[in-house]
């Protein structure tokens, strides 16, 4: 049976900024990791299920390769306060490092261990 390992931060979102960026980064120069993203508002009692695109198309399931990175749009149009991101590794892994200071264009910055 596989291992699911879900990881989950807050993304502060910002009054009249519809796109929130999120890259995301495997550290790991050995193995490609294959994960789920989940975006909700956190304030929404329905935990109604955000957009998130990649190069303008929707995706919700992809694999990074070792050592690359990718930046992620999340239309966050309409949340007031904090938009959680969540990250799911159906095949275990160790983790993810989340880093919310501004890096150039991204609004926050995740690292898979």
């Amino acid at each position: 049976m596989a291992k699911r390992k879900v990881s989950r931060c807050s993304i502060p979102a910002k009054n009249g900024k519809e796109n929130l960026l999120v890259k995301i980064i495997n550290s790991t120069e050995e193995n490609s990791r294959s994960f789920k993203l989940r975006a909700y508002d956190k304030d929404s009692d329905s935990q109604e299920s955000l957009p998130i695109f990649f190069n303008n198309k929707p995706k919700y399931e992809d694999t990074l390769a070792p050592g690359s990175e990718k930046v992620y749009s999340i239309d966050a149009a309409g949340v007031k306060r904090k938009v959680v991101l969540e990250f799911i590794q159906e095949k275990g892994g160790a983790g993810i490092s989340v880093s919310s200071k501004n890096r150039g264009s991204s609004n926050v910055q995740i690292t898979l261990k």
